[in-house]
C-alpha cells in the first residue's frame, strides 16, 4: 500500500480554524471595529450625531 492510497486525515494543520471576523454593532458589516464595537464609518456618524 502506498501513501497516495490513504486519504489525508482531517487535521487542523492544513486548515486552521478561522477566527470570527468582528462585526459592527450598528451596521452589522464584518470588518475591523474599534474598542466600542463600531466600524470607522459608524463611529464617525455617531460622533457627528452627538455634536
Amino acid at each position: 500500500m502506498t501513501d497516495a492510497a490513504i486519504p489525508p486525515e482531517d487535521d487542523n494543520t492544513a486548515n486552521p480554524p478561522r477566527q470570527e471576523q468582528p462585526v459592527c454593532r450598528r451596521c452589522g458589516r464584518p470588518g475591523p471595529v474599534g474598542d466600542d464595537g463600531f466600524c470607522d464609518g459608524c463611529e464617525k456618524a455617531l460622533e457627528q450625531a452627538c455634536l
